[in-house]
């Protein structure tokens, strides 16, 4: 019986950020050019969040009072401790799991001031973003398919494998670990080879629901994450 290697790449459950008086200070203008002007999503393994149907809720945690909000929120105003849910069609913009929060009021251009869903955000209010979940790419491989296990660098290793358009080209992972244990996967992906107990699915990794499970093997390997790099047009 032929085996199949899975993986599923990493998708947080959720995500906070404690807002810094430096974040405050690189969105006074709120144009907003730089990445210094961003919340980055983590964790993701080169699976981008690009749309805001991606996210499931973004809430702001209010530091303290502040009347520097959109209308649409408690009139106007908020007190020290209130939760807000912002409006994700109007409030957030994403891409490239860069977050970005239209602010009520300041200065820049106009195009990026929402009066009525946006939210001024001051230093010390704690921002959470929950995702999705279901939507992480996965993919799964045949052993027999297996062309390369090779070091990328101390902490990075490529998995090869025949593409599944069996065409002649490549689909690679590549896997995000702790230094210095390329022979420990190496090791363990033999065994996941030639143990007569692990028949059909064996789960690589699997990084989905906000949560890791990995082969048994892998334990002890410090994995943080994967890229999957498949052939064009599948």
């Amino acid at each position: 019986m032929e085996k199949y290697l899975y993986f599923r790449k990493f998708r947080p459950a959720s995500q906070s950020f404690t807002i810094t008086s430096t974040n405050v200070t690189n969105w006074a203008n709120i144009d907003q050019g730089s990445a210094t002007s961003f919340m980055e999503i983590t964790g993701l393994g080169g699976d981008d969040i690009d749309s805001e149907t991606e996210i499931a809720s973004v809430t702001v945690t209010a530091v303290g009072d502040n009347s520097n909000v959109g209308s649409n929120y408690s009139g106007g105003a908020v007190v020290a401790g209130e939760v807000v849910t912002l409006d994700l069609g109007d409030a957030v913009d994403i891409a490239n799991s860069r977050l970005r929060i239209e602010p009520a009021s300041g200065t820049g251009s106009g195009a990026n001031i929402d009066t009525a869903n946006g939210y001024t955000l001051v230093a010390g209010d704690i921002v959470t973003v929950t995702l999705q979940q279901g939507l992480e790419t996965c993919a799964m491989y045949p052993v027999s398919g297996l062309m390369s296990v090779t070091p990328a660098a101390t902490g990075s290793t490529v998995f090869n494998f025949k593409s599944l358009k069996a065409n002649g080209t490549i689909d690679t992972f590549t896997v995000a670990h702790a230094d210095g244990k390329y022979e420990e996967i190496v090791n363990a992906i033999n065994a996941i080879q030639m143990g007569k107990d692990k028949g059909g699915i064996v789960k690589v990794i699997d990084g989905g629901e906000g949560g890791l499970v990995i082969d048994a093997g892998l334990a002890g390997c410090g994995i943080t994450g994967f890229v999957y790099a498949p052939t064009a047009s599948y």
